[in-house]
């Protein structure tokens, strides 16, 4: 089985990740980090539309076409774990992987010469200039979001609203 590509541990957060499992259900701890992921990851969403609107050729859209988002395609999806969060940036241009990894050289069957495109990797210089950005971002966007969260249940308690998910959660 293949090693995934961009896999990283982020160390340091014993205290979020102690105030993260205070919270009483998987779905709101799934949803605290999700929205904390998602900003982390706009520093490299930017970038790489930087770095699209600068590439030659058929890609007029490819920079408004890029997204964060937390799913994939029909045909993307594959096994997914869905015991974890995962967000994702791409772009849903159809020849974005063209400009990213390039072609070879291309004939048809007829033998008549199409050319190649030489790689251009707009996405991988968007996360290698930003990865650090993004990992301290998160950081951040994790204790805004416990922060939220911790506020939400409070009033929730006060109000005698609490499912009773989060009334087991919290008894615990």
């Amino acid at each position: 089985m293949a090693q995934p590509a961009f896999k990283f541990k982020i160390h340091g957060l014993k205290e979020t990740m102690a105030a993260l499992e205070q919270l009483p259900t998987v779905s709101m701890k799934k949803t605290v980090v999700r929205n904390a992921l998602k900003k982390a990851a706009l520093p490299i969403k930017e970038a790489a539309q930087a770095n699209a609107q600068t590439l030659p050729m058929r890609a007029e859209r490819l920079a408004e076409s890029i997204k964060v988002g937390t799913s994939l395609k029909k045909s993307q999806r594959g096994r997914v774990d869905r015991s974890r969060v995962t967000v994702y940036v791409g772009s849903s241009h159809p020849f974005s992987h063209l400009f990213e990894f390039g072609t070879a050289e291309r004939f048809t069957k007829s033998g008549a010469y199409r050319g190649f495109i030489p790689p251009m990797p707009f996405m991988r210089q968007a996360w290698d200039s930003n990865k650090k950005v993004a990992l301290n971002r998160l950081r951040e966007e994790l204790w805004k979001a416990l922060e939220k969260a911790a506020k939400m249940l409070a009033k929730k308690a006060q109000k005698g609203t609490l499912t009773a998910g989060q009334r087991r959660g919290l008894s615990r």
